[in-house]
């Protein structure tokens, strides 16, 4: 092994890369420097967490430290903490990653401040408190966020799995004191059965946020395999959702999958005609980076209940070419009916975030032109045959 850095070392000085003063001594101190003070091979103790996407035959890696922090076996799924050198800790469901500390502010910051921003934007005179629904997140970090905001009254979150709560709550500073907050009524439940239940009760809330899983994904064969979320996906989930939002004019917020994988892409605009049909106006899919998630994207849409208007700047539209999308100087493209002073001003009071800021709110939904093409093509919004 000492060979070996040593070889490096003097490539290094012939290509003139290295200083050589240092690099004499480095050399000198590999000569003498017992090799089980070498650094072992870094995959020899760690758990490898493969990320595999055989539709576009992609596979991501992740090394986390071993022995796990937890494993809980739950009526469900394996739920298990692993410590990892750059992501902090991470967590797993089946050893599917669902999270890890560096970046899961990315995703759940947006999911959380992007319904709530737009709907204080778009009812700047509200002075009533807010009622919001998660369904899903059983991580907590969405409602964690949520609880930033002084206007908001009430959250109801419901999550199926207990144990999930439990680790989450165990492991995780966000979520340590969480579902303690007064204005927090956890619901551990069916999210689907729960939005029936409360549509039967004529409830209204003024925001709902569903952070669900992958509802299907595709084999190297073609064939689709349908994961259990799949419900929270279907057009009289999403029906229900619109009526409890209806008489608030709510706001609609859900994981929306990646526009990289053809079958995700194809969803993503299938989603947009279904909630336009069902009554949803701006309906726009937002895109958020994140590293751990295969491919390095992920997406969401939100719409707004019973308002339609869409006001969506799109590049390959002439007209709009004229207009929204032309004025590139314009912080409003697209988002003309947003107050991005009440926005700004809301966001000052918060408690700081990492991911979300109001510019990154209003640029995510720039999407690449074959991406925007595919979502918002006119075709898409036409009535099937």
């Amino acid at each position: 092994m000492a060979d070996g850095h040593m070889n490096e070392l003097i490539r290094g000085l012939r290509r003139g890369n290295t200083n050589s003063s240092l690099s004499v001594l480095l050399i000198l101190a590999l000569l003498v420097l017992p090799s089980a003070a070498l650094p072992e091979n870094p995959t020899s103790e760690s758990k490898r967490v493969d990320e595999e996407e055989e539709e576009i035959g992609y596979i991501q890696t992740l090394l986390l430290n071993t022995p796990a922090v937890a494993t809980v076996n739950s009526t469900y799924q394996k739920i298990e903490v692993y410590e990892s050198d750059h992501f902090g800790k991470v967590f797993l469901l089946d050893d599917c990653l669902q999270l890890t500390e560096r970046d899961a502010p990315h995703y759940n910051e947006m999911l959380a401040h992007v319904p709530v921003m737009e709907y204080l934007a778009s009812n700047v005179e509200i002075d009533e408190q807010l009622d919001i629904l998660v369904v899903g997140g059983g991580d907590g970090y969405v409602v964690s966020e949520l609880l930033k905001y002084p206007n908001v009254g009430s959250i109801d979150h419901v999550d199926l799995d207990g144990d999930v709560i439990s680790v989450s709550k165990n492991h995780f500073p966000w979520a340590k004191s969480v579902w303690d907050n007064e204005k927090v009524n956890l619901v551990v439940g069916d999210g689907a059965q729960f939005v029936k239940e409360q549509v039967e009760k004529k409830k209204n809330y003024h925001v709902i946020i569903q952070d669900a899983s992958d509802p299907f994904w595709i084999r190297y064969d073609g064939s689709v395999v349908i994961l259990p979320s799949h419900v929270l996906y279907e057009e009289e989930h999403f029906q229900r959702m619109h009526k409890l939002l209806e008489a608030k004019h709510g706001v609609l917020m859900y994981q929306a999958e990646t526009y990289n994988i053809p079958s995700n892409l194809k969803e993503i605009a299938k989603w947009r005609k279904l909630l336009k049909s069902i009554g949803f106006g701006r309906a726009r899919y937002g895109s958020i980076a994140i590293s751990t998630y295969p491919t390095g994207q992920i997406g969401f849409f939100v719409s707004h209940a019973g308002v339609y208007d869409d006001n969506v700047c799109s590049s390959f539209d002439e007209a709009a070419a004229a207009t929204l999308c032309s004025e590139i100087d314009n912080p409003e493209i697209s988002l003309d009916w947003m107050d991005w002073n009440n926005v700004a001003k809301t966001f000052n009071a918060l408690e700081s975030t990492k991911y979300y800021h109001p510019r990154i709110h209003r640029s995510s939904f720039d999407l690449p032109l074959w991406v925007e093409k595919t979502i918002y093509n006119a075709a898409n919004d036409m009535p099937d045959e």
